[in-house]
């Protein structure tokens, strides 16, 4: 799925997607009664305010986002605009187009936009960790270090990221896999015992085959601006093609991976691995590839 005429504008780092409006707090949310909705985003979330806010959203996953159906179930989110615009695109990945809640803090409401469907039971119902584990990968995929913009393509083995012929032909180059669990809050112990960042990235098959290989060409520079305060975690090729035991995922087609892992440690030292079949990957257009992965030759005209 294509963010549908959307384009992601990125900072350093950042998680930025689907496209932003006129808002009380400049390059946020939406506010009730403000201008409509533009095409170009212009926000940012850094890992850094992801990761601060992991208890609040293991908090919120814990009840339906809505009692009503229209307004947002009481979340500590509301409260400043780093945490409303993390909730923004939590809300975004989550529910499907057409679909919005409205939520109040300090006298102003504002609206929260559906656009890709990636748990729409969630109005329903506590958020279940499939559930969990498909809107982190959404997140992650739009982490971007390097300050500029990016139109990307969405592709998942779950139907709200389908894809139609004219996105598969526009978007060929195939570029990161994401997937983990940023609902577990940092410092409590997961069902393994770990206490680990849980987000996660491979390289994909066909970006291995551009960068002829090598893991230092297609590691994701991109998706944060050092490697020094970047908690997502890089393990290496999703299918290596080259030793097939050593891939990530276990599992790959045209509609992605599958039985990706993680390696996890317990208390006692003990390295367990973790199996994720909720994987997002993200495809690009040729020029946004060779911007980002100059050592690399693009497969596709």
């Amino acid at each position: 799925m294509r963010l549908t005429a959307l384009r992601t504008v990125v900072a350093i780092p950042c998680l930025a997607l689907f496209g932003c409006v006129t808002s009380a707090d400049p390059g946020s949310e939406e506010a009730v009664g403000t201008s409509e909705e533009e095409v170009v985003s212009t926000n940012r979330l850094s890992m850094n305010r992801l990761s601060m806010n992991r208890l609040s959203m293991n908090s919120l996953s814990m009840s339906r986002l809505t009692a009503d159906g229209r307004t947002l179930a009481t979340t500590d989110l509301l409260r400043d605009a780093d945490g409303r615009e993390l909730l923004r695109y939590t809300i975004a990945c989550a529910l499907p187009a057409g679909k919005s809640l409205a939520g109040e803090a300090d006298g102003t409401t504002y609206k929260f936009e559906g656009r890709i469907g990636l748990a729409p039971d969630w109005l329903r119902a506590p958020l279940p960790e499939k559930s969990q584990r498909w809107i982190t990968a959404c997140l992650l995929a739009h982490v971007n270090g390097y300050g500029v913009e990016v139109a990307i393509s969405l592709r998942g083995r779950n139907p709200a990221l389908a894809t139609d012929s004219a996105e598969r032909r526009d978007y060929q180059q195939e570029e990161i896999s994401f997937f983990g669990n940023v609902f577990q809050p940092l410092g409590k112990r997961d069902e393994l015992g770990d206490i680990g960042s849980r987000m996660y990235a491979c390289g994909g098959a066909l970006l291995q085959l551009s960068c002829a290989g090598h893991e230092t060409n297609f590691a994701p520079e991109r998706t944060c601006a050092s490697k020094d305060d970047c908690s997502l975690k890089f393990l290496g090729p999703c299918r290596d093609l080259a030793d097939a035991k050593d891939s990530v995922c276990k599992n790959a087609s045209l509609e992605g991976y599958e039985g990706c892992e993680a390696a996890t440690s317990t208390p006692g030292g003990k390295s367990m691995k973790t199996r994720y079949d909720e994987v997002v990957t993200v495809f690009l257009q040729r020029p946004d590839f060779s911007a980002f992965y100059p050592l690399c030759t693009p497969l596709f005209p």
